[in-house]
């Protein structure tokens, strides 16, 4: 019994005096890991918040984009006028959309109208021949 205590003692002796050493020997190698895994996080987060502010700058040119082809086609619309479109036919602001029976029978055609008037906010009217 004896000797298992003072094995025990000295192996704790041994531990106390080797902890330090150890640590000191261990510790630099250990923070130069850790500070190369957090570099590369920090660039892949970087990287990240990059594609996502791109990607919110792209949705906001598409969308204005869109609005402005809306607002030149309206242009275009008002300023051309009814001529050569059956669809748009006696067009003007805030007045219903008039197609045709003939041009209604095309399905193209009345789909074409029908979407333009929901879009403008008016009514679709059909009218006779």
């Amino acid at each position: 019994m004896a000797d298992e205590d003072q094995n025990s003692k000295q192996a704790e002796a041994l531990i106390a005096a080797l902890t330090p050493k150890i640590a000191e020997a261990i510790i630099p190698q250990l923070s130069e890991q850790v500070e190369t895994q957090i570099k590369g996080v920090v660039a892949k987060n970087d990287e990240l918040l990059d594609k996502l502010q791109n990607m919110k700058k792209d949705a906001e040119i598409a969308e204005s984009a869109k609005n402005l082809q809306a607002i030149t086609d309206a242009a275009t619309r008002v300023m051309n006028g009814p001529q050569g479109n059956d669809t748009q036919q006696n067009f003007k602001p805030n007045e219903p959309i008039r197609l045709s029976r003939a041009d209604a029978r095309d399905v193209r055609k009345y789909q074409a109208a029908k979407a333009e008037a929901q879009k403008l906010g008016v009514e679709l009217q059909i009218v006779s021949n």
